[in-house]
């Protein structure tokens, strides 16, 4: 791994504001690149802010913010990013390299939901921070929230729609970031189909026939995503608490 720390002081009374745009504007889109942060604090004084970065090797960091001024979400925070730059009074980066080899496993676990209309179109979305595909809505799950419960929730935050979940279709582990996802089969029951400011824009749903998958989709890994949870096959789940074991919930696994 390659790690830059950055110290950036700020103006008095400026935390709060500099803290928000990082957490609207720069955490995400960051992560989605294939960054990963390894801690961010702030001095007793609220002026000094500290951030650890992790990248792959010093090639994806010499590479990664000019990917990141071509992502949908980078442009449209241009003026956020202006007002943001006011209260802030020098950077400074620090570029590092690991003494050794001190790996502890750490794993985010997210959920999509595969959706479709009457028409057999597919429900898609186009994230802010990996604008160049349209992908299934989905996204992190929250700290104490089930799978079942981050799938319907993620779904009403990017596209509008409430949905209901049917079954568990796909399970998959992308090795170079550590993230595994649950890939779910969900069927709209209200709401209304709209775009997420911030989150999401061209949200619909698509003809994936024939050529059209490779149109719409054009990252690997999400093609075979959708193409997999396209089958229909359920795959057993089961949601429970310990001391008192307690069921929460259970979707069987079964042919749709």
């Amino acid at each position: 791994m390659y790690q830059v720390k950055t110290e950036v002081k700020i103006i008095p009374d400026g935390f709060e504001a500099v803290n928000d745009f990082f957490h609207d504007h720069v955490f995400r889109s960051y992560i989605e690149l294939g960054a990963r942060l390894v801690g961010r604090w702030v001095d007793e004084d609220y002026t000094q802010i500290t951030e650890i970065w992790d990248f792959q090797d010093r090639e994806h960091y010499q590479q990664f913010f000019n990917l990141r001024k071509e992502t949908s979400h980078y442009k449209n925070s241009r003026l956020q990013k202006i007002a943001n730059d006011k209260w802030i009074i020098s950077k400074k980066e620090t570029h590092m390299m690991p003494t050794g080899d001190y790996f502890q496993p750490q794993h985010s676990v997210s959920a999509s939901v595969y959706v479709q209309n009457a028409e057999g179109e597919t429900l898609l979305v186009r994230s802010l921070h990996r604008s160049d595909t349209l992908e299934m809505p989905g996204g992190a799950m929250d700290k104490e929230e089930s799978l079942v419960d981050c799938a319907v929730r993620e779904v009403k935050e990017e596209t509008g729609l409430d949905v209901e979940i049917k079954g568990l279709l796909c399970i998959t582990q992308n090795l170079s970031s550590g993230v595994i996802n649950f890939s779910f089969h969900g069927e709209v029951i209200g709401g209304e189909l709209a775009n997420c400011e911030g989150e999401t824009q061209d949200v619909g749903f698509y003809d994936l026939s024939d050529t059209q998958l490779h149109v719409h989709v054009t990252y690997p890994h999400f093609k075979e995503r959708i193409l997999e949870c396209s089958k229909l096959n359920y795959l057993p789940l089961d949601m429970y608490q310990v001391r008192p074991y307690d069921l929460t919930q259970r979707l069987n696994g079964a042919q749709s």
